[in-house]
């Protein structure tokens, strides 16, 4: 009887061994299930951080159990139900980073610095530069900054409280080169930079300019961008850069003079051109003498009336004269010559003797 009891009573210990163990394991089962929804819970959403190689989610790929613990692979770090291979991700540390973008404007100028990723309540600093050249007679001037930031220094900062963005503001300005030509002519006002789409007048120079006794420089007019315009002065639309020669003529004066005659020629002439002179015959100063031309006396000798002077610089030209009286001398001559021959006629005419076979015509006188 009482074996029997004993043996009842094993039975009912083992049996509650068994169905405790039972409960154990089912509740083991139950909250290995809970702590694998749990995970998937938490990481659901959350993406892999760029830079960090993300092994995956749950324990059981990352570690092994030993010894009742679970242990983990050297060089992992779990966060928010990812495994990372190389350390903790950005958002794991408690200083948040935010970004600084600097643009241009027009877009893709450069010449800004100080954009980047800076940590919470640090202070980011930029700079952007006064002006930028792209190409020959072109470049954008720094007018200032919009944005998260507002200023007209090239240098700004801001508190990074969250990511923002400034804006270089540029001006577009083109460039008007001025000269001359020759270079000793006077240079001409209104060249420089000038904003994209302003109307500029370049002041009108002296339209003409003493170089000295016979010498001077004509405004000739202007050449802009290689073409020719003319006038006084001149107007340009600033949507290029544009080149401008104001152009000079180089003269020479040619003085013409005579004693003698009506002279023509005189004057201003360009260099190098060829001027033609003259001078007419002056009239008789009495009979029988006339004015005879000798030449050109002067920087150009020349032997006849009308000759040609090529103005290599400023010349003068004198006409020689001198008289010619062979006709009053022959007339003179003519005239003694026929005075001498009446006078020879008269004379043998009233000195005739009477012929001797001729009668007597007078009456006789008696003697007594």
């Amino acid at each position: 009887m009482t074996s029997g009891r004993s043996s009842l009573n094993q039975h009912e210990q083992r049996d509650s061994r068994v169905s405790l163990q039972r409960s154990v394991l089912t509740k083991v089962a139950l909250g290995v299930v809970l702590l694998a929804i749990g995970f998937s819970l938490v990481s659901a959403n959350v993406n892999p951080v760029s830079g960090y190689v993300v092994i995956g989610r749950g324990c059981l790929r990352c570690g092994y159990w030993y010894g009742g613990r679970f242990l983990y692979y050297p060089g992992y770090s779990f966060y928010n139900g990812y495994y990372y291979y190389g350390g903790y991700p950005p958002g794991y540390y408690s200083t948040p980073q935010y970004t600084l973008t600097i643009n241009t404007n027009p877009p893709s100028l450069g010449g800004v610095s100080g954009a980047g990723t800076y940590a919470s309540g640090s202070t980011a600093s930029f700079t952007a530069n006064q002006t930028i050249s792209p190409s020959v007679g072109t470049r954008y001037v720094f007018q200032g900054w919009s944005g998260a930031y507002s200023g007209s220094g090239s240098t700004g900062s801001l508190t990074m409280s969250s990511s923002q963005t400034v804006t270089a503001q540029y001006q577009l300005q083109y460039f008007v080169s001025v000269s001359q030509q020759p270079s000793i002519a006077p240079t001409p006002q209104g060249g420089g930079w000038y904003n994209q789409g302003a109307s500029v007048n370049i002041a009108g120079p002296p339209q003409n300019v003493s170089q000295g006794a016979g010498s001077q420089l004509v405004f000739a007019g202007w050449t802009v961008d290689g073409n020719n315009q003319a006038g006084p002065t001149l107007s340009l639309q600033m949507n290029s850069p544009h080149t401008v020669v104001a152009q000079y003529t180089q003269q020479y004066y040619l003085t013409v003079q005579s004693p003698q005659g009506v002279t023509s020629g005189q004057g201003w002439y360009n260099a190098g051109s060829n001027a033609q002179i003259s001078v007419t015959t002056p009239p008789s100063p009495m009979f029988g003498v006339n004015w005879v031309f000798d030449g050109w006396q002067g920087s150009t000798p020349a032997s006849t009336q009308t000759a040609t002077i090529t103005m290599n610089g400023p010349m003068a030209e004198t006409a020689a004269w001198h008289q010619d009286s062979t006709v009053l001398y022959a007339t003179v001559g003519a005239i003694i010559a026929i005075l001498a021959a009446v006078g020879a006629v008269f004379y043998r005419t009233k000195h005739k003797r009477p012929s001797a076979s001729a009668p007597s015509t007078q009456p006789s006188v008696a003697t007594g």
